[in-house]
């Protein structure tokens, strides 16, 4: 049926075309290039760094500590459950240890991941991140210590983030607004344990559906809340529009986080995701198979995506699916491209205005980086070695002092995630946080590339692909400013590291049940 339709005719005519022909031997040639170059082999040979690190003391104690922590906890359990041998508590008890949803790890590590991302702005206070995280470590010890199993090692997590953690730490010797500062630390101190519960609660396949199931209807009640915005209506504001430059565009939607960047910047990062459950999925609604609806569930959030009318959300999240496909199945990128060309003609024309006004040089916001950088590059002259310590309160502060006479209100932060990296905690900081964000972008290629198809693999190439999206976006936002976002991309970091030091054959495909 899907040959004889036009689709179908489409698709054939193309695999025969002689542009396909030229196109895969290009391609071809590049790959055998690629496959035999020094670099990749450079980037794809494990870590000596990292071996050398899971080795060193300070790994080995803190193991330690953590795997003593859960031992203790399992004796505690055991001791519960031969004081109450033969009641009824015993028996809840045992189920309770067993595996139930009380004790099921991943599924409550969803619920979190789900609600931190659905409780609307008013609402949220970026003290529950932190409670949530510190919570979510107590119960993976309490699981491992019920279930005897050894917590997972937190030098996994690699010798960049220690670093990163330490530099902003010594941060604080350089601070301008102690208690300030001390708050941001907190937030990425939480983002840290958010890293790692995420790395622990995707051990297999079972727990990696689990967790991006409840990932995935975050992306999609937000969406739904943003559609619902648009129908009720949005107030144009002048914070987030520069109303000569786009006339005629409409409020941006944000759904339930500050603003519409903000809400772009999740949307990169926890789309693919949401996409490769809803794919992978192996559940049936009645005897029909459930993955055609879950992926047709995938337009509401890129129709939230396009009325955010962010413009480096829209590039970021472009590239993080040109990712999946290239690693997916190569042969639609180009017909995709075709398809996006041809569309541009039929586009409304408040979305022509946006994408215009980022070459025009009329909007008023691009120009406010500029002078924001003026300024920035004059701050670092000063104080670009050790930082002025994290937070805006520190950097209020010292930037006034530098501010050029169009940026002097309103700027918050350095509008680029490297130089506020570098504002904040100084060289070390930049070179330890790129060095960290790079070191995941290698792995999860490498680990992509090597990994066989399935599950596991799609979802390795989305965590590539929304770390690969919204690093375009790190070079005109400080996507860290708001708590959730930067939680967002310590989750994907996470999820990264968790597949790549699960085993493969922890991620074989089995029967999803019936829905």
């Amino acid at each position: 049926m899907l040959d004889a339709s036009i689709a179908g005719i489409v698709w054939h005519w193309w695999l025969c075309s002689g542009v396909f022909a030229l196109l895969r031997r290009v391609y071809r040639w590049f790959r055998n290039a690629w496959m035999h170059s020094f670099v990749r082999r450079l980037l794809v040979h494990e870590s000596v760094i990292q071996r050398w690190y899971e080795a060193c003391l300070i790994a080995r104690i803190v193991r330690g500590v953590l795997g003593g922590i859960a031992k203790a906890l399992g004796r505690a359990f055991r001791w519960f459950g031969r004081i109450n041998a033969g009641s009824v508590n015993e028996r809840v008890w045992r189920r309770v240890c067993g595996g139930s949803f009380v004790l099921r790890f991943e599924a409550l590590f969803g619920v979190f991941v789900a609600a931190m991302f659905l409780c609307p702005h008013d609402y949220w206070n970026n003290s529950y991140g932190l409670l949530g995280a510190v919570g979510l470590l107590a119960l993976y010890l309490c699981v491992c210590g019920a279930r005897g199993k050894t917590p997972l090692d937190p030098a996994a997590l690699g010798l960049p983030m220690l670093l990163f953690a330490l530099a902003c730490f010594a941060s604080l010797g350089f601070t301008r607004d102690f208690s300030d500062s001390r708050r941001i630390l907190l937030l990425f101190l939480a983002a840290f344990l958010l890293c790692y519960t995420a790395a622990a609660a995707v051990s297999d396949r079972k727990s990696l559906m689990t967790v991006l199931g409840f990932l995935y209807a975050a992306v999609l009640l937000t969406a739904c809340y943003a559609v619902i915005q648009r129908i009720l209506g949005v107030a144009v504001s002048r914070s987030f529009t520069d109303l000569q430059a786009n006339r005629g565009v409409p409020g941006r939607v944000f759904a339930t986080l500050d603003n519409p960047n903000n809400y772009a910047e999740f949307l990169v990062m926890t789309t693919p995701l949401a996409a490769v459950w809803a794919v992978s999925n192996k559940g049936k609604l009645g005897t029909l198979p459930l993955s055609p609806f879950l992926c047709c569930g995938l337009a509401l959030p890129m129709l939230a995506m396009i009325m955010t009318y962010s413009r480096s959300g829209w590039v970021s999240i472009i590239v993080a699916f040109a990712v999946l496909f290239w690693y997916g199945d190569k042969r639609w990128i180009p017909l995709i491209c075709l398809a996006g060309v041809l569309a541009v003609p039929f586009l409304p024309q408040s979305i022509l205005t946006r994408l215009g006004s980022m070459v025009s040089g009329e909007d008023s916001s691009s120009r406010f980086r500029l002078y924001i950088w003026q300024g920035i590059f004059l701050l670092l002259l000063d104080h670009g070695v050790t930082g002025i310590g994290l937070g805006p309160g520190s950097f209020a502060i010292v930037y006034k002092n530098y501010a050029r006479s169009k940026a002097t209100i309103g700027v918050p932060h350095s509008h680029m995630l490297w130089t506020e990296m570098l504002v904040e905690t100084g060289i070390l900081g930049l070179v330890t946080s790129l060095w960290m964000f790079l070191g995941i972008l290698r792995r999860s290629a490498a680990g992509a590339a090597n990994a066989g198809p399935g599950v596991r693999r799609l979802a390795l190439t989305a965590c590539l692909g929304a770390l690969e999206g919204i690093s375009l976006t790190f070079f005109v936002e400080y996507v860290w400013f708001y708590p959730r976002d930067l939680f967002a991309f310590f989750l994907v970091c996470g999820f990264a590291i968790g597949l790549l030091r699960a085993p493969e054959d922890a991620f074989r495909e089995a029967p999803e049940g019936r829905i």
